[in-house]
């Protein structure tokens, strides 16, 4: 008789497991869409991460990493991945009954955006991303209803936005390891990946000879935000989401 096939426990087979820190990236933390041209509030929450992502010539989602470039394939062949950086975000546009005051999420962008939050670090000596930062509001608009030419402008709120003791639940509960989510696709997948590329896909785009203007960065602090009603003080020192090697506590 075939041991394959196992038998069944009534109690052990059907009991539900508890949701713990880690969860997060199992069930698929969802990603900070702009899914039309308006305006998206969100709050920042914890370290960002820094990673070179490939787009063309890949139709798949491949991380590279700087000390690939001289055995990258697709970046030897003239190709260049995005600079690109993402960080927890409450999406205050999507609440819910659970999540009355936005829903945690992960927001990748590049430094079109990023730079935006660099900025207001650098007037006010602010971490965008601390206890004391406040809400922002990014802009999107679609030139001519091209998506693909999307521009963003980024606008910081006058008040800091401090978190809600719901929110901290919410975020200890459902963080993601950036860190792990982003990191470097091994090199032998690229290079297989790139093998498996058509040769007209493999032709480098032709460079235009500098950088892509930046959209409009964020220069002053406007449009108060209103301070909940019920907040925690998270100190700068503590550690939000546990943990001193995660790189999405502070």
């Amino acid at each position: 008789m075939s041991d394959i096939t196992s038998e069944g426990d009534w109690d052990k087979d059907f009991a539900k497991s508890e949701e713990t820190n880690d969860n997060a990236e199992k069930k698929g933390l969802p990603w900070m869409k702009f899914d039309k041209p308006t305006e998206y509030r969100v709050r920042l929450v914890g370290k960002f991460v820094k990673f070179h992502r490939w787009w063309s010539p890949f139709n798949t989602r491949i991380i590279t990493h700087i000390s690939f470039k001289d055995q990258d394939k697709a970046w030897n062949a003239g190709h260049w991945p995005r600079k690109t950086f993402a960080i927890h975000v409450i999406d205050r546009n999507d609440t819910s009954e659970e999540c009355p005051t936005g829903t945690l999420k992960i927001l990748e962008k590049g430094s079109s955006v990023f730079e935006a939050f660099s900025n207001y670090n650098r007037i006010n000596n602010i971490d965008p991303s601390s206890s004391k930062g406040p809400d922002f509001v990014i802009e999107v608009e679609w030139p001519n209803g091209n998506k693909r030419q999307a521009k963003y402008k980024v606008t910081a709120c006058a008040q800091p936005a401090p978190w809600t003791k719901e929110e901290v639940t919410m975020i200890k509960a459902n963080h993601a390891e950036l860190k792990k989510i982003y990191a470097p696709t091994p090199l032998d997948d690229i290079n297989a990946a790139w093998d498996a590329l058509p040769d007209d896909a493999k032709i480098p785009p032709k460079r235009d000879g500098g950088k892509s203007v930046p959209s409009e960065r964020v220069a002053a602090q406007v449009a108060p935000t209103p301070t909940p009603v019920e907040t925690v003080d998270v100190s700068d020192e503590d550690d939000l989401f546990g943990g001193d090697d995660d790189s999405t506590g502070f």
